[in-house]
């Protein structure tokens, strides 16, 4: 019996000795890993240098820099002035009309996209701008005899722009259908209905992209493509990240917006902007022996919800994974768990995380955080020893009473 005990012990200690299991990866990290940061962290110092990581991400992008313009992708640049006010279902407008009472009034486009006017019909509205609509009423009024010829004074204005549904797909991180401008009817004061004009940021271009849950670091946001009504009109919205120009329009129900992806990671898209989120959200576990629960680990929403552009590293403190007693705790390990939003592949990388707290060069292994990262901490060989010794004792106490019992009693 105590033979056994003690060939168990040994066994139980020697695989606690061992070293870390490298998790294992479909593709090499390398070469095709979404982040060049995702690379095996070499253990050899003459290999240790500064900055790699940014070079090889650069190299992947063929060394075009955020700043350069990219090549004449051949589609006319357009863009789509304020003053083109395009009307979609739901669109609450006045229609003003000098001496026109019966006429005159306030009206929804309805969700077919017509406008059911007093003594003219049904009037398509949507997909149409309000000077053509205007013109379209003036035009109508004379010819059904109710007005004569340049008598007709009509003026069309928005009093309020509804939700609309439009379509993102890229390089973004949610793609699908989207709605924009939501706000409930007790947001808006009786004084700004009344008022006429109405302007709503929630129906722009980086509105729809802050809604996809912001670009990803591979997008290529000098070629945004926005298609209405089968044409294509391409905007760069650089400006954004680099604080130039920016082409924003206001979009209108039935938009698709298509965001191109470069194959490659852009450290300087991984930040809050105006079409990236300001935070993200990650799943973390802390599971250890001087915490036996994330709870008693401090990792509640707040933990778990970080800047963007958060850095491996700070999302194991917020996991409180990094630090403890020295001889014990040190020397633990960190894992990421994300997917390669290009291939669909999931990575999984591994880091000593004293590795990363005392090496200089942390940042060639240190990745960025995406939205939906899962981090998780193992512990130490001490620890790991100090659990195995733990549970043979309790193992071992039912045995060992026994046989003292049975040697009291002889």
């Amino acid at each position: 019996m105590r033979n056994g005990l003690i060939s168990l012990l040994c066994i139980s200690l020697s695989a606690c000795t061992t070293s870390f299991q490298t998790p294992r990866n479909l593709s090499d990290l390398r070469e095709t890993g979404y982040q060049a940061e995702r690379q095996p962290a070499s253990s050899r110092a003459d290999e240790m240098s500064f900055t790699t990581a940014g070079f090889q991400n650069a190299g992947r992008c063929e060394n075009i820099d955020l700043a350069e313009p990219l090549p004449d992708t051949g589609f006319a640049v357009r863009t789509v002035q304020n003053s083109d006010t395009i009307l979609s279902p739901g669109d609450l407008i006045r229609v003003e009309i000098t001496r026109g009472d019966g006429f005159a009034g306030d009206y929804v486009v309805d969700a077919n996209g017509y406008v059911q006017f007093p003594h003219l019909g049904h009037l398509p509205a949507a997909g149409f701008t309000t000077d053509t609509f205007q013109h379209t009423v003036s035009r109508l009024l004379v010819e059904g005899e109710y007005f004569k010829a340049n008598f007709a004074q009509v003026n069309v204005a928005v009093l309020q722009w509804a939700p609309i549904q439009i379509y993102v797909s890229g390089a973004v991180f949610s793609t699908g259908d989207k709605i924009l401008n939501q706000r409930a009817a007790e947001d808006d004061r009786a004084e700004r209905i009344a008022a006429p004009g109405d302007f709503s940021v929630s129906r722009s271009l980086s509105a729809a992209l802050r809604a996809s849950a912001g670009i990803r670091p591979d997008a290529d946001i000098r070629n945004v493509i926005l298609i209405r009504n089968g044409s294509r009109r391409i905007y760069d919205m650089s400006g954004a990240i680099n604080g130039g120009p920016i082409d924003d329009p206001l979009l209108v129900a039935g938009d698709r917006v298509h965001v191109p992806s470069r194959g490659c990671f852009q450290l300087a898209l991984a930040r809050p902007s105006r079409i990236t989120l300001p935070g993200i959200r990650v799943f973390m576990s802390n599971l250890t022996r001087p915490a036996a629960s994330n709870a008693s680990s401090a990792i509640g929403r707040d933990a778990t919800s970080l800047p963007y552009g958060t850095r491996f590293l700070q999302g194991l403190v917020s996991a409180n994974c990094v630090g403890g007693v020295q001889a014990t705790n040190a020397n633990r390990w960190g894992v990421l768990i994300s997917r390669n939003p290009i291939t669909g592949e999931s990575e999984v990388i591994a880091r000593s995380i004293e590795g990363l707290v005392r090496r200089a060069d942390r940042d060639d292994f240190n990745p960025v955080l995406l939205p939906g990262d899962a981090l998780a901490c193992y512990d130490s060989h001490v620890t790991n020893v100090r659990d195995v010794l733990s549970t043979l004792s309790d193992a071992a106490s039912p045995v060992l009473n026994a046989l003292v019992i049975g040697g009291l009693s002889r």
